[in-house]
Parts: C-alpha cells; structure tokens; sequence
C-alpha cells in the first residue's frame, strides 16, 4: 500500500469517509458495545463474525481473519490494487489526489476506455448486422445463446482494413487515441494504419468496473494467429488480465474455488451453463500477476486445461505459479485431446461435475501421475529420482496428516514400505549448516486462555498500546519470539518507529498498510480495547514463560552439539564445550536467561 511518507492523502481521505458507512452499503450492520456486526461479504456465515470499530475506523473478521481499513475494504470487496482503491475513495470523499505530472496519463487511460467501449458497441453491431452472418453461425454452432452473447458483449470484426478506424474517428476521437487503444497497427512499409481485427469473433476484456481494457479476436478464415490479442496499452496488458472475472468474482469469492481454464469459449460455455466461477488466462502461460488477482478472491484454483501434451505441461507450470501466490493448486486431467468445452457439449454440466468429482486431484498427486507416466520402467533410480522431485514439496506441508498421506500414496504407487519413503525424505544432515539463531524463540502456544484470542495477540496488544510494557519486555528478553510472522513485523515496524520519534508510534497503522499486515494490525487493535490484562501480572507471567522457551531450546542445541563433537571424536573440543556448558549453567543459575 502506500509508502509512510506519502500518507497525507490517505489521513485526509480517512477523515471525510466512515468506514461504518461505507461498510455498510454491503454489508447490513448492528451495533453491539463499541463494534459494528454484521455477515461477513468475504465468506459465507450465519452467524455474524464481521466487526467494524467506528472509533478506530478498522475491521475484522474472526471468521476468515481479513481486516484493515476503508481502502484495504474496497480492495479485498472489489479485488482492486491500492492505487484504484484509493482513486475511487477520493472520488467519494472529494479529493483531488493525482499530482499533475499523473493528470495525463491518468486522462489518458479514460479516454482509451471510452474508445474500447465505443469499439465495442461498434463490434456488437457488426455481429448482428448482415455482415455477421458467418460469425453468428459460428457462435450458434459453439453452442453460444443470445443471452450469452449479449452479457460477455461478443462482436464481430468485419473483413475490412480500416472499418473500425473510420468509425472511431467520426465519433470524435482523436487519430492519436486511436492509436493508443491498440485497435490499429501501423503497417510494414510505416506510410498507413490499418485495424488489428478482421473477419474475426470479438472478445471484450473487462476490468472488475465494467470498462472493456481491451480485446481478444478468433480468426474465422485462415488467417493467423487464430486468437489474437490488444497489443499493450497504457491501459492493457494480457499478463494481468484474467478473461471472465468480471462475470465470475462475486462466484469465484462465495465457491472460494476458481476453476482456470485455457481460452475464451471454454469460460464463457462453463460460465453458460451454470458452473459461474471459471476464468481463462487470455490464451498465455499464467503469470504471477494473474495468480495474485485471483489470490484476491480464493483461496483454491482448480485447473482445468486441455487433455492433450501440450495443456498438461501448461498445467504443471500453472501449478507452480499458483503455489507461489500461496494458492491450493488442483488438477482435473481431461481425457487427451478433449478440451472443457468439448466435454461440456458431450456430457453435459452434471456430467462435466461428475468427472470433475472423480478426476480431480492434488498438485502433488498430478504432478507423481505425470513423474509415473514419463517412467515406463520403475526401478531403483527411478524411485530414489520420483521421491526427490517430491521432497520438497511433501516435506514443506504444514499438516502431519498431509504429509502422512502422501507417504502411503509414495508407497503404494512405487511399491516401498512407507518407513523407506518416510527415510528417502527426511533431509541428509549437514553438520556444516547448524542453525545458531538464538533470538526467534517460540513462545507457548495458549490459543484458549483468552476466549477467541491467543497469548501472543493479547501480549503484541499490551506492547503496542503501552509504551512501558514494550520497553520492559525489549529490555527483558527483546522481541523477536512471535510465531505469527505478522506479529513479528509489526512489532519490529513499532520498535523502528519508537527508535525514529516517539510520537510516530501512534500512526503504526499507516505503516502496517503499507507492509500490507491491515488484517494483523485489525485483529490486535480490535483487542486494544477489550484487552483487561493484569498487565503487572500477565506481562512478567509471559517473560517467565519466554526465558523457559529459551533455555529449553537452548539445552536443545547444546545436546545437538554434543552429539557433532561425540562424532567427530574430538574430545578436546568436547572438553572445551562443557567447560563453556558449565559458565553458563552458573550464569542462567545467577542471572536468568538473555
């Protein structure tokens, strides 16, 4: 989000706009002691778990854990970036924030919009026009209904060289806008212009407003490419755009699920026939942005690419662009040659469920089939080879019962005992690569003490509400023993603001924005309030209980080590170490614990 320095706009835009009001324009809120509760818009609930505090103007979800402010709401609603969040907010409250060297590029990008959407209403007509009638006969051969065509707004390019140009230009534009918008292409020999679609379907792209960004047109003839895209634009580019999200976020947010497929006419039929949350990645390889827009909206990507070679090796790397974005990736694997359409036509929406139901499969799982299917001959090398390419990925599970499970598939699919596969991933142990980080000790995890909050969040509560507690407790055993890697940042961001100017502190919120931890810092300042720590008590309570950790942890490691001396059979080092052993039993004896 937006750098501390340049929080101004953002305090002013705060200032006019309430977050109750804003919130509840979607949301229907009750009010009950100081918060706002309401149904949460980001999951699916009967009995409200959504706070809003007007005093702090922050949310809350104890359903789902989102939280932050009016501009991290919007986002998360509407699945915008900062910049466009904080477009529309001041609009809303009357602001004008573009610095002037912005205002061109800004009114720029308006005036491509406005171009793309008269195209569009040009292709429109060209599609129901005489000239149409082949790409009418097309989409009514696909299976395309009126209906459908009218919502995704599908068009016509007609075959002629310079239609859309001269359409464009009596409605006012200007040649240079046209230019921009990417509708034309200058030709080889640099003396004309002429349109980039001919005899082609059209395809409008949406952005999450409605405003078409660009385009994607299906040759009818022979001509090729057969799909085609707006070259780049100021207000375009296919890496970020996803096809079909417009019609399929509010979908994709109440499944928590996105089916992803390869192209146009694959979305749009699923969409079609009732199966609502699916998107297309415009005819490219997916791309870490197109991954991160729909980590806006799920938490889960089903892929569904073509059966044949080719989509399956896309689905490989689809999958390892997904688990980046800390996506769940999973695969339904089309029988060969067969695309989601096609099987759709054949089969039917309950029976293209079906085979979903009974084909579907873990990133893990596709990616063992596939390691399988390249191995005719499974033997011992090929075993050891197939474990590793999976160790990583097994091994970094956080769930026990995942791990275990993937063990016995291991086992079964490669005919090994599970203790073997269990002992091929276990990582070799390097005595060279020990860690010594004594500083990130785990403190208890208590999550039950304290009703729906956790120790560490009524502790980080305490240390950033009062100033004396953060410095006891810094001074005492310093700050780096938060599990929750959020918490950890936000109080070393708290601890970097009180060592700039003291009276910064209080603002941590903006920096937590632009760190992006709004629902970390929500879900403490919710507990700001509510928070009836015994503080005296409680505080040295927890310091008690980190100093224990350290020292539990500390003999961890000094046991670690002894086995590593034992082994090498240097016993004068041996020697050496428990003499140091000894210092510092007699210090933790004296002192306690640093």
């Amino acid at each position: 989000m937006a750098k501390y320095e340049d929080e101004q706009n953002i305090r002013e835009i705060e200032s006019r706009i309430d977050i109750v009001e804003l919130v509840s324009e979607t949301v229907n809120l009750s009010r009950k002691g100081n918060n706002y509760w309401g149904l949460c818009p980001f999951h699916q609930e009967k009995t409200p778990s959504f706070s809003v505090n007007q005093d702090k103007q922050m949310y809350y979800c104890f359903g789902c854990h989102v939280g932050g402010n009016i501009f991290s709401f919007l986002m998360k609603k509407d699945g915008l970036e900062f910049k466009e969040a904080l477009e529309i907010l001041a609009a809303k409250a009357g602001i004008e924030i573009a610095r002037p060297q912005d205002r061109k590029i800004i009114d720029q990008r308006k005036q491509i919009i406005a171009v793309n959407n008269a195209a569009t209403q040009y292709y429109q007509e060209m599609l129901i026009s005489p000239q149409g009638k082949t790409a009418r006969d097309y989409l009514e051969k696909r299976g395309m209904i009126a209906e459908t065509i009218s919502n995704f707004k599908l068009g016509y390019a007609p075959d002629e060289w310079n239609s859309i140009e001269e359409y464009l230009l009596k409605k006012g534009f200007t040649a240079e806008i046209v230019k921009l918008s990417g509708l034309i292409k200058r030709s080889d020999n640099q003396n004309r212009f002429y349109d980039l679609f001919r005899n082609r379907i059209i395809f409008p792209i949406f952005q999450y407003r409605q405003d078409v960004v660009g385009f994607g047109g299906r040759s009818l003839g022979e001509a090729l490419p057969k799909y085609l895209n707006t070259a780049e634009t100021e207000l375009f580019s296919k890496r970020k755009n996803l096809y079909g999200l417009s019609q399929a976020r509010e979908s994709i947010r109440e499944a928590n699920t996105a089916y992803l497929v390869e192209g146009y006419m694959d979305c749009i039929k699923l969409q079609q026939s009732g199966i609502k949350n699916v998107v297309a990645s415009l005819g490219t390889a997916l791309t870490e942005d197109q991954a991160h827009i729909l980590r806006r909206y799920t938490e889960k990507v089903i892929v569904l690419y073509d059966g044949d070679e080719a989509g399956q090796r896309e689905t490989i790397r689809a999958i390892n662009v997904l688990l980046g974005a800390n996506l769940k990736a999973e695969v339904v694997s089309l029988p060969a040659g067969k695309d989601p359409d096609e099987y759709l036509d054949n089969y039917g929406k309950e029976g293209f469920l079906q085979f979903i139901q009974n084909n579907k499969y873990s990133d893990i799982e596709f990616k063992l089939n596939r390691h399988l299917l390249a191995t005719p001959t499974l033997d011992l090398d090929s075993k050891i080879n197939i474990i590793n390419r999976l160790k990583d990925e097994i091994m970094g599970l956080a769930s026990a019962m995942e791990k275990d499970f993937y063990i016995k598939l291991l086992a079964q699919k490669l005919k090994v005992e599970e203790n073997i596969v269990y002992q091929e991933l276990q990582p070799r142990h390097n005595h060279q690569h020990i860690s010594h980080n004594r500083n990130n000790i785990e403190i208890l995890r208590d999550n039950n003490k304290y009703g729906k909050y956790g120790i560490q969040e009524k502790i980080l509560a305490a240390m950033l509400k009062d100033d004396e507690v953060f410095t006891t407790i810094k001074n005492r055993i310093g700050i780096k023993f938060f599990v929750n890697p959020d918490y950890q940042a936000l109080v070393e961001i708290y601890d970097q603001l009180l060592g700039e100017q003291a009276e910064k502190a209080r603002d941590i919120r903006y920096m937590a924005s632009s760190e992006g931890l709004d629902a970390a810092y929500a879900r403490v300042a919710m507990l700001m309030d509510e928070a009836n720590l015994d503080e005296a008590r409680e505080v040295e309570e927890f310091i008690r209980r980190v100093e224990q950790k350290k020292a539990e942890a500390l003999w961890q490691r000094v046991f670690e080590q002894l086995d590593i001396l034992g082994d090498t059979g240097d016993f004068d080092s041996v020697l050496s170490f428990i003499l140091k052993l000894d210092k510092f039993t007699n210090a933790t004896r004296e002192g306690g614990i640093q």
